[in-house]
């Protein structure tokens, strides 16, 4: 068959606040690009179309010439109202095309995505690599979609979920992601997120065993790690046919089995492999071996959920880990050689202004290389989404576009802080952070390329932008008291 994957049309307006988007960049979907390596694996040929550089029409157009028999739409909750247009569109320029969506928004609210249109066939719950072969391939033979395990499909007026597709055990059975499908050369990074480019983004595996309240756990809680020679093959690959100078894993918890780790990392320096690589982990799960070895091969910056500098409000979030656990985790990484990344919330159920000041000190503390601050946002299947469902924690918008964690208001306010008062925590967090003069001077003399040089003129403008809504912010309050 001939096959149409997408991810639907968007931009920086879609999901980044205006203070943020002269920063922000377009990254691959994987998941996506794994489905089109299978199907193409399958004998399909396959149509591979990024939203962010086409625009509806532009997509239509191209759908339109390659005749494509089935259309595959990647889809998120804050994107659904980009996604449902072209998805009714399409199906309305040809009624016999096979419709179907995936991603981690379609696998959270299946039901209602499929209710709110006519337009669509099928939804692939969960890991949609071998959901996706099976189904086009009941498609292509006329057979019966409700033998296919993973699916919800529609039986005349009423929806069908057939039973759960398992969780794939062996990850090295998948083909390396279809990237070559991909304008790799139009993707660009947030240039807060990795030290060069190009940049090439990979797993080395799939889920994570942790219980963060307000995680949407899309590949499972039981982690299953790839070989370790084939990650690095996949890195090797990336860097001899794409010039890749940097690697960015999407791993939820990279150092979770060292074993696993040491074995990446000694396959990398026994190939002479030069390439820089960015990690997440959980603070609780380094030490000073793992990091030295991780140094040695080439890992330049850790990320770090750190989330909250209160104690009580880590407890909230079932991080099941101390400050003083994240403390050492960062002096340990620093004293390796590498950088780090940390990520910070506000609008935590329970959540004070004052308590998010105390975040901001523990982040200038801690002094990683680079940080975000986000308002918490409760994603669709998440405890906290299902908890903010029952009246707990808090109030939320009902529209799925307002559920993103980079926009101008938050989606979803506690009980104990308002949105002014969430949003004035962000902008007072990246201008006290970013703005301390030995900060400035350490980001000034740890430039590593012209990439870095850009990113620190572009966060310069932010900034500036953040500056100027809290001086506007202040200047409104002030009014509005001289008149009461």
């Amino acid at each position: 068959m001939r096959i149409a994957l997408v991810v639907p049309p968007w931009g920086p307006d879609d999901i980044r606040a205006k203070d943020t988007r002269g920063i922000s960049g377009c990254w691959p979907t994987p998941g996506l690009q794994y489905v089109a390596a299978v199907l193409r694996d399958a004998g399909h040929d396959i149509l591979f179309l990024e939203g962010f550089f086409y625009s509806n029409s532009d997509m239509l157009e191209r759908i339109r010439d390659f005749r494509a028999e089935a259309l595959g739409v990647y889809v998120i909750s804050l994107l659904w109202d980009k996604a449902r247009p072209l998805i009714e569109s399409v199906k309305e320029m040809d009624p016999d095309i096979f419709t179907f969506i995936g991603g981690h928004g379609a696998t959270a609210m299946p039901e209602t995505l499929m209710a709110e249109t006519d337009a669509l066939d099928a939804i692939v719950i969960g890991e949609g690599e071998v959901s996706s072969r099976e189904l086009i391939d009941a498609v292509e033979k006329g057979e019966e979609l409700s033998r296919i395990s993973g699916l919800l499909v529609k039986d005349g007026e009423r929806l069908v979920r057939t039973p759960p597709r398992e969780m794939m055990d062996d990850l090295d059975r998948l083909p390396f992601p279809a990237v070559d499908l991909c304008e790799m050369d139009r993707y660009y990074p947030s240039f807060e997120q990795v030290s060069t480019v190009p940049v090439v983004q990979m797993l080395a595996s799939r889920g994570c065993n942790g219980s963060c309240l307000y995680c949407y756990k899309m590949y499972g809680k039981r982690i299953r790690l790839r070989d370790p020679v084939r990650v690095v093959d996949e890195m090797e690959y990336y860097v001899r046919n794409y010039g890749a100078r940097e690697i960015k894993f999407w791993d939820e918890h990279f150092s979770y089995d060292h074993e696993h780790v040491y074995a990446i990392c000694d396959e990398i320096l026994r190939r002479g492999l030069k390439v820089r690589w960015w990690v997440s982990c959980r603070a609780d799960s380094v030490d000073r071996p793992l990091l030295r070895a991780m140094k040695k091969a080439g890992c330049w910056c850790i990320n770090y959920g750190v989330e909250s500098g209160v104690q009580k409000h880590l407890d909230t979030l079932m991080k099941h880990e101390t400050l003083d656990q994240i403390r050492k985790a960062v002096r340990l990484t620093h004293s390796a050689g590498i950088k780090t990344h940390t990520t910070y919330i506000f609008g935590i159920p329970g959540e004070t202004f004052e308590d998010g000041l105390r975040t901001i000190e523990f982040a200038k503390e801690l002094n990683s290389f680079t940080v975000e601050f986000f308002p918490i946002t409760p994603f669709p299947g998440t405890p906290l989404y299902k908890g903010v469902m029952k009246g707990l924690f808090g109030t939320m918008s009902n529209n799925l576009s307002d559920q993103g964690m980079l926009l101008d208001r938050p989606c979803f306010v506690p009980f104990t802080m308002s949105a002014d008062e969430i949003m004035e925590l962000r902008r007072l967090a990246y201008t006290r952070y970013f703005l301390r003069p030995g900060f400035l001077l350490y980001r000034l003399t740890n430039i590593m390329s012209p990439f870095q040089l850009r990113a620190i003129f572009h966060g310069a403008g932010s900034l500036f932008i953040m500056v100027m809504e809290q001086f506007s912010s202040i200047w409104k309050r002030i009014r509005s008291g001289s008149r009461s």
